[in-house]
């Protein structure tokens, strides 16, 4: 009995359901890194469509969407980046604020984040730390009166 989907009819299939499965996680990253959701939405457009010329391949491994995705929208927001010098002097580095929001942002794991950003847990742990560590400090330059209206 022959298949009643041929392979890439299949292939479409799955593809659609990583898109659907991810969409939201990918748009959160850019929206959180890049500060603005209209680029975000173009950051997220443009890493499913580099996506999907890497699963037109045939040796393309579905279970790696997820990775290939973060990876995309993360190199795609460091170009914007780059291009908009949007980092200032009390800004947390670039690799911090990737760690803060994959961790704080996305509730991703340790292994998780270790995964996608190709570092050893311990080299994640010191960042958040760090992160940590500026977070406090801008919360002790914060003024402590009561800002209620009476």
């Amino acid at each position: 009995m022959p298949d009643p989907l041929p392979a890439e009819s299949t292939r479409r299939i799955i593809f659609a359901e990583c898109v659907q499965k991810y969409t939201n996680d990918i748009y959160t990253l850019s929206s959180m890194l890049l500060q603005q959701s209209a680029e975000a939405e173009k950051v997220t457009i443009r890493t499913f469509k580099e996506l999907h010329k890497i699963f037109r391949q045939k040796s393309f491994d579905s279970q790696l969407f997820s990775i290939e995705a973060y990876r995309s929208c993360i190199r795609q927001c460091a170009d914007y980046y780059a291009r908009r010098s949007l980092l200032s002097a009390k800004a947390l580095p670039w690799e911090e604020q990737l760690v803060k929001v994959m961790w704080y942002g996305l509730k991703l794991s340790l292994p998780q984040i270790s995964i996608i950003l190709q570092k050893s847990v311990p080299v994640l742990k010191t960042q958040l730390r760090h992160v940590r560590e500026q977070l406090t400090a801008q919360e002790d330059l914060l003024p402590c009166g009561n800002l209620s209206v009476v």
